[in-house]
Order: C-alpha cells, then sequence, then structure tokens
C-alpha cells in the first residue's frame, strides 16, 4: 500500500509538471503572436522617430549657419570629433556631389550606414523640372515607410505606407 501512494504521488507531480509546461508554452505562444502583431508598430514608430531626429538635425545646421553668418559649410563640434557639413545657399544640408546625392545627405545627417533596425534604406533622389535650388530625397524603408527631406526648404515630411499585397 505504501509503493501505490508513492507511484500516485509520483504520477501526480508528473501530470502537474506537464500541465504547467503546457500552460507556460501557452503564454509563450500568446506573448511572441502579440509580439509580431505589434512589430510593424514598432517600426513606424522607431522610424517616425529616426525622421524627428534628421529634421532636429537639418534645423541645428541650419540655425549654426545663420549664426556663422551664412557660410558654404559649417562645423559642427560632437563630443569626439567636429564635423564639416556643406549647406547650400539658403543654408539647407545639401551636397556638391551629383552621383549618390541623397545617400551622402543620409550619411551627413544620421552618420550612420544606411541601414534601419537591420533592414537596407534606399535613398532616392526625386527629379523636378521647377526646383530652382536643392533636392529632394526619399529615404524609403523596405516596408513602404519612407520620409522626404527637400534641400530647397529643408523640410522633413514623413509618410507612412503599407506594401499592399495582391
Amino acid at each position: 500500500m505504501f509503493k501505490h501512494r508513492t507511484s500516485d504521488k509520483k504520477e501526480r507531480t508528473l501530470v502537474e509538471i506537464v500541465l504547467i509546461v503546457l500552460v507556460l508554452a501557452l503564454l509563450m505562444m500568446s506573448f511572441i503572436h502579440s509580439f509580431f502583431k505589434q512589430e510593424e508598430k514598432f517600426t513606424e514608430v522607431a522610424y517616425s522617430r529616426l525622421a524627428q531626429n534628421f529634421s532636429t538635425k537639418v534645423t541645428a545646421v541650419h540655425a549654426q549657419w545663420f549664426m556663422d553668418k551664412q557660410p558654404d559649410n559649417i562645423v559642427l563640434s560632437l563630443p569626439q570629433e567636429s564635423q564639416r557639413i556643406y549647406v547650400n545657399r539658403h543654408g539647407w544640408i545639401d551636397t556638391l556631389d551629383d552621383e549618390n546625392a541623397c545617400a551622402n545627405i543620409w550619411k551627413t545627417v544620421i552618420m550612420e550606414p544606411m541601414y534601419f533596425m537591420n533592414s537596407p534604406v534606399s535613398a532616392i533622389e526625386i527629379k523636378s523640372a521647377n526646383k530652382t535650388v536643392g533636392r529632394v530625397c526619399r529615404f524609403e524603408l523596405t516596408t513602404g515607410e519612407y520620409f522626404e527631406y527637400s534641400s530647397e526648404n529643408g523640410k522633413v515630411s514623413q509618410i507612412l505606407l503599407k506594401n499592399v499585397n495582391p
């Protein structure tokens, strides 16, 4: 009889462990599902913040341009070094290089390679016949989110689009 109780106790313990593992597995599945469901929102919010940081630096450079009496380039003092930045005649960040101009503007402003959360960022220059000065650059993720920078007026406009699967 004593052995029978021990056997029942072991079986009950094994059943309890299996139930605990099942409950934990269900909780983990629920968490993973909700995380991936919200991943797009995380990317949108983070990319929106990146566009705001881009705009903030463009505005800071423009303000420095005014304080330095409107030179062709300005020098920003950073914690470990100085950064020389070319600005156009209106004081907005631009580049003299026509090849990969938007990629160069990205590197000047963001100071990082063209990646965002391990996804590549495309830099596209949008040509327009009526632009007199400056350029319009679109910085786009593969998921469809992008923001545009106009070196004519320093405006950074963010547009969030989703790729529509047919």
